[in-house]
């Protein structure tokens, strides 16, 4: 996901990426920058953090303790997005891995930022490809409909994706628990990359 929000924005936006090991960063940063044919940053995630005027943390799994630490103070104020769905899979079955509350709760009480849950049912395959043409709609909830239309605009900035918003951050369990149920829908009627679509 983060390596495909990265190609995708930076058509829009100057990208910094961010790592525990800036040194792995920017490696990453030159790989991606191939792709997406314009410059993307690496840094350690304390630096992106502070340049950025907003950030997405695009995680595979719920970020620790020491990690929002030490971005804490650099994210204050400013909008984070998260896209960040913890899963299990167990006898070949995806399932949502929080027995109560969501991923991007935890980030909003561990940060004194304005935090927008989104992105979750973007398949990242096709996100990390720019040949592969997205239709989808990214669902997406914050406490503030201001919060939501800043998010909406970055949302907005790749081409095809609609930002739908479905109010406060405390519907984020939903969302993030839409992406295990559609990659098990995908899994088990041989759909490719599945997403979704509101009619």
């Amino acid at each position: 996901m983060g390596r495909g929000l990265a190609v995708r924005l930076a058509g829009s936006y100057n990208v910094i990426i961010g790592s525990r090991e800036a040194a792995r960063a920017a490696k990453t940063a030159e790989e991606l920058s191939a792709m997406a044919k314009t410059s993307i940053i690496g840094l350690s995630n304390e630096d992106a953090a502070a340049l950025c005027d907003s950030a997405i943390i695009a995680i595979p799994s719920l970020p620790t303790y020491d990690m929002l630490a030490a971005i804490k103070n650099r994210l204050k104020g400013k909008l984070v997005i998260s896209p960040v769905v913890p899963m299990t899979f167990e006898n070949g079955v995806f399932g949502y891995g929080l027995r109560e509350g969501s991923a991007a709760e935890r980030i909003a009480g561990a940060l004194e930022s304005r935090v927008v849950a989104a992105f979750h049912t973007v398949p990242a395959e096709k996100l990390v490809s720019l040949k592969e043409e997205l239709n989808c709609d990214v669902l997406a909830a914050a406490d503030k409909r201001e919060d939501y239309s800043e998010a909406s605009r970055i949302v907005s900035s790749i081409k095809n994706l609609r930002p739908l918003y479905c109010g406060g951050l405390g519907n984020a369990r939903v969302l993030e628990s839409l992406t295990p149920l559609l990659l098990n829908a995908g899994r088990q009627n041989k759909i490719k990359s599945p997403s979704l679509k509101v009619v």
